[in-house]
């Protein structure tokens, strides 16, 4: 179970550990050998710094022959990282970055793999490759915790993004952005491409499109307004040319920034890049457009429409988007960007008075602020969701009448001042396995924004809070905003039954298309698809698999920590402490077991958790006392109501509520009692308040679930065979939004009554006796800990109940989901102790072949899916599509998994099992921090799980043979027999193939 942020404190505080958590110090003595100027390798040192956060000293270089910039973040974190930036502002929507970010890593010189990325993920020691298409910069990401693969990655990356495939072979910008397909003289005309399927996909939801229309409306006369993903209606006029001189124009080491992250040889690195790569170039300029908006003369209207599938509720649900151009980023300045970025933090959160104005108006449902930095010039959103589109200038004025008042009485700040906690947090608790990734696309973002990657932002936000009583907060907002001339005010609303009308209309192009078409050219196309999917369809050779791998498994030693869990019991409570060797931070969570609750119980208790995650006041507190001290005192605090496995086979579960926080060693009894009071009094008496902001929240939350709805599938699926994903899909899935919905009503019409029974239900869920509470930290603090947890026992009522009996409910098996999209989404489930497979770590070795074999040229590189994988999950088998476009066949392929493995034992070789195993075994042992690592080892121990149980699963990924490929030939045959399935489509495409189906459900 990973530590999730439900209980947020506030956007101030993530805005600190995500983007302001370091504090770095210009100096050149911490690089030891190196100062500003010196050379090595081709390279020149420009600057250097210490970051404190990470423990890292900062050196960045300069390519001296083509001014490449290079940043080492050199630190003793294992999980190492490399990334490579271009800057890449959209020309216009067809989404030319965006396809060539695709098509580079569908081939190089060196590595001639069919698809490269997925070829690294699925057979080589990686722990993360990806690749990102922003506004104004492409990134290409990768880590792994073994140096020499880390280096043979990045040069595989290298020789990616200077020496694609792509510039000689067409198909792959055909098969990566879009093409036409004609299967035979009788099939219909179809547009295919993974760009194409993913931005139909990507811009589906009524909030996505809002987002692009308001960047529309506000940069009406600038690049910052266009789409870098791609629109599906402008992708299909690109040409291969344009892709091609784009490539040519922005992919040049002068217009690059690397990272080199974590325990790394660096000198050893940038003599690998300048031989290998950079020495071959020469300077160039090349001159990048920042797109800056002129400002308007009075506030812009525009309003919009969103397809959505007939019959479709459309009453007041639309996205009012209130938007300001903000200066661009190297005008704005540091230290306005931080002001403004934390001013937006404290109008955000929910208990602000002008957050509070915006609820009161009725406008809308939900609402929302946000600061979208990635652009050059930075927009500022106003958003109200689910609204009432015929007030959207009653929506103008009150934000702007709010933000005057604001200005005038100012904000509330001391939850700033508090939340400088979080940087002595972050230094506590070290790396963890995001670290790399965040700190490479940090660095990337700062050198695109400013041209800086190496950026003392602690420095600022102190300057800022140590000038809050000069009014530097409410300056911004009057300059930036109030006074603010570039404005745009956005409609953006579904119409119903346009989305078959559009769906229609396309059928019908595609159709007069063909048939427009002479004999010759059909085919012409014919031969030309067949031609595509042939060469589409070859396997990357043995040894280009080989080429990707700079070790083996023979180098990779099992090495999992041995820690001593030690049981007591105190005051009631059963207590679990592991030892984790760190100065000062520990992790709690504390486990409350709702064996006793009822189903509808567990509902309002999970609302209860919802609230809390929203903010209360409670009978000792007010909501901006609680904020502060969980800033100051935890960090965070994330509550949940989940569920956890009774055993390690994951064949019965039982549902608990969870809190989770750190707390350093001196502060034991101030934590327990922040955190008793918030469980046992927070103010359900203001429900009416309270309730009402939470469901908002929740229904917005749904919203985008509706329009990302592959976690819904995979909640209802899993839910058909697992007694733990039967939890998750009630206490999370359609049960509880149906259930919101009904509270909704309840808390209108008797808030009184519902306030009764939560109580009711929170004084009978917390109780010591049911109370389980985990402490991983240092071992001297461990009686510290003991002695302080009667802070929060000695609250608690000493009460006994019996075990509810009940049975949750559980989905058809055979599921379809109706939304307003034209992608689709599958996800097939099947329980393997009900088909009599066993569990083994060999299963997750054939899933990786049948990703990087089946799945993944079949339904992405072939189908034009975005994304196939297939995975066991604790005791499931469970194989999805993400951003489909043809179900059907995406089942077909899904279903013969059992007859590809019988084909496939004949042909693999003992070296190419290897790369799977490799990769596999990267997947199963993650580098991660000390303090994690040992709460971890908690968890493991109260489902069951021993250090012996995760050797041998890791030490059967090592085992594994050919023979088990048949042997799971086998498996697969009985868990296809046994599948479940949910399908995600658009009504039409649902009503095809409705006979597919024992149950519909719509979430328009």
């Amino acid at each position: 179970m990973k530590k999730r942020v439900l209980f947020f404190v506030t956007a101030v505080c993530l805005f600190l550990t995500t983007i302001l958590g370091s504090t770095k110090m210009v100096s050149a003595a911490t690089t030891g050998e190196l100062k500003t100027g010196d050379e090595i390798h081709g390279f020149k040192v420009k600057q250097t710094a210490y970051d404190s956060s990470t423990k890292s000293d900062e050196i960045l270089f300069e390519h001296v022959k083509t001014g490449a910039k290079l940043l080492v973040i050199k630190n003793s974190d294992i999980n190492r990282g490399f990334s490579i930036k271009f800057n890449t502002p959209a020309d216009n929507d067809k989404g030319i970055n965006h396809i060539i970010e695709h098509s580079v890593l569908g081939g190089s010189k060196k590595y001639p793999s069919s698809n490269i990325i997925f070829d690294v993920m699925n057979t080589t020691y990686v722990s993360y490759a990806n690749a990102f298409t922003y506004q104004n910069m492409t990134m290409y990401p990768i880590c792994s915790s073994n140096e020499k693969q880390l280096f043979k990655s990045a040069d595989i990356y290298l020789d990616a993004v200077f020496n694609p495939l792509l510039l000689s072979d067409s198909r792959i910008f055909e098969r990566e952005g879009f093409r036409n397909e004609l299967k035979d003289a009788g099939s219909k005309l179809i547009y295919n491409g993974i760009v194409y399927s993913e931005m139909q996909g990507g811009l589906s939801s009524i909030e996505a499109s809002a987002m692009i229309n308001a960047k529309k409306a506000i940069f009406p006369d600038s690049n910052q307004g266009n789409i870098s993903g791609g629109s599906p209606s402008d992708i299909p006029a690109l040409t291969y040319q344009e892709v091609i001189n784009t490539y040519k124009k922005n992919y040049h080491p002068s217009n690059s920034f690397m990272v080199l992250y974590g325990d790394v040889d660096y000198k050893a690195f940038l003599k690998m890049v300048n031989e290998n790569y950079l020495s071959s170039y020469s300077k160039k300029e090349i001159t990048i457009d920042r797109g800056t908006q002129k400002p308007f003369n009075k506030l812009s209207k525009k309003s919009y429409t969103v397809p959505a599938a007939a019959g479709t509720d459309t009453k007041n649900k639309s996205v009012i988007d209130l938007v300001f151009a903000i200066n661009d980023m190297k005008e704005l300045g540091m230290d306005n960007y931080i002001a403004l970025s934390t001013a937006i933090s404290l109008l955000n959160v929910e208990n602000s008075s002008f957050k509070q104005a915006l609820m009161e108006s009725k406008i809308g449902e939900s609402y929302s602020i946000s600061l979208d930095a990635t652009t050059y010039q930075p927009s500022l959103h106003f958003i109200a969701n689910n609204a009432n589109p015929a007030k959207s200038n009653d929506f103008y004025h009150l934000v702007m009448k709010e933000l005057k008042k604001v200005v005038k009485k100012g904000l509330d700040t001391e939850l700033i001042k508090s939340s400088l906690r979080s940087i002595e947090f972050q230094e506590a608790l070290g790396n963890n396995q995001s670290s790399a990734v965040n700190k490479m696309m940090t660095a990337s973002l700062f050198d695109n924004l400013i041209g800086n990657s190496i950026v003392d932002v602690n420095s600022y936000y102190r300057k800022l809070v140590n000038k809050l009583d000069e009014r530097v907060l409410e300056k911004v907002i009057e300059k930036y905003i109030v006074k603010n001339k570039s404005a745009a005010l956005t409609v953006t609303t579904p119409e119903a039954g346009l989305l078959e009308k559009n769906q229609e209309a396309a059928a019908k192009t595609l159709a007069e298309k063909k048939a427009s078409m002479t004999k010759k050219e059909v085919s012409a196309l014919v031969n030309r698809t067949a031609a595509f999917q042939e060469w589409n369809s070859k396997e990357t050779p043995a040894a280009v698999l080989k080429s990707l791998r700079a070790v083996s498994l023979k180098d990779i030693e099992v090495e999992l920590k041995d820690r001593e869990i030690k049981e007591t019991t105190v005051d009631g409570a059963h207590v679990l402490t592991a030892n984790a060797d760190v100065d000062k931070i520990s992790s709690v969570s504390l486990g409350f077991d709702l064996s006793h609750l009822t189903p509808d119980e567990l509902l309002y208790l999970r609302f209860y958790s919802d609230m809390i995650g929203n903010g209360m006041a409670t009978t000792n507190r007010t909501e901006s006392q609680v904020l502060n001290e969980i800033a100051l005192k935890t960090n965070t605090i994330s509550t949940a109501v989940s569920a956890i496995m009774d055993n390690k086979n994951g064949t019965s579960a039982h549902p608990v509520f969870i809190v989770d926080y750190y707390s350093f060693e001196d502060e034991y009894k101030d934590t327990f009692e922040l955190v008793s009071d918030i469980l046992l009094n927070s103010k359900i008496t203001d429900i009416a308040g309270y309730g009402t902001r939470t469901i908002a929240n929740v229904k917005a939350d749904f919203k985008y679930q509706f329009a990302e709805p592959l976690n819904l599938a995979l909640l209802r699926s899993t839910a058909y065979t697992s007694p733990l994903y039967r939890y998750s899909n009630y206490l999370n899935g359609l049960d509880y939004y149906k259930f919101i919905l009904q509270l909704e009503k309840e808390i209108i019409n008797n808030p009184a009554e519902v306030a009764k029974k939560i109580t009711e239900i929170r004084t009978k869920a917390f109780n010591k006796n049911n109370l389980n509470i985990l402490f991983a930290g240092d071992e001297s603090a461990q009686s510290a800990f003991k002695s302080a947890i009667t802070g929060l026992t000695g609250k608690l009522p000493d009460a006994q109940y019996g075990k509810a009996v009940y049975s949750l409910p559980k989905p058809a098996k055979r599921e379809a989901l109706a939304i307003n999209s034209t992608v689709q989404y599958v996800l097939v489930n099947a329980s393997l102790s009900e088909s009599n497979v066993p569990q083994s770590g060999k299963g997750n070795v054939i899933m990786n072949m049948l990703n990087n074999l089946l799945l993944t040229p079949e339904i992405r590189l072939k189908g034009g899916a975005y994304g196939a994988s297939a995975a066991i999950m604790d005791n499931n088998y469970i194989a999805y599509t993400y951003r489909d476009n043809n179900y059907v066949n995406s089942m077909k392929t899904i279903g013969a998994t059992d007859e590809f493995l019988k084909a496939l034992t004949s042909y693999m070789t003992e070296e190419t099992l290897e790369s799977y195993k490799l990769s596999t075994y990267a997947a199963e042992s993650p580098s991660t921090n000390e303090l994690t690592d040992a709460y971890m080892s908690l968890l493991y121990h109260m489902q069951g799980i021993s250090l012996q149980d995760r050797i041998n699963r890791l030490t059967e990924i090592k085992e594994s043979g050919i023979a088990d490929i048949d042997t799971y030939a086998g498996y697969m045959e009985k868990l296809n027999a046994n599948q479940n399935y949910v399908i995600v489509a658009s009504p039409s495409d649902i009503e095809g193939n409705k006979d597919m189906f024992d149950s519909i459900i719509s979430l328009q």
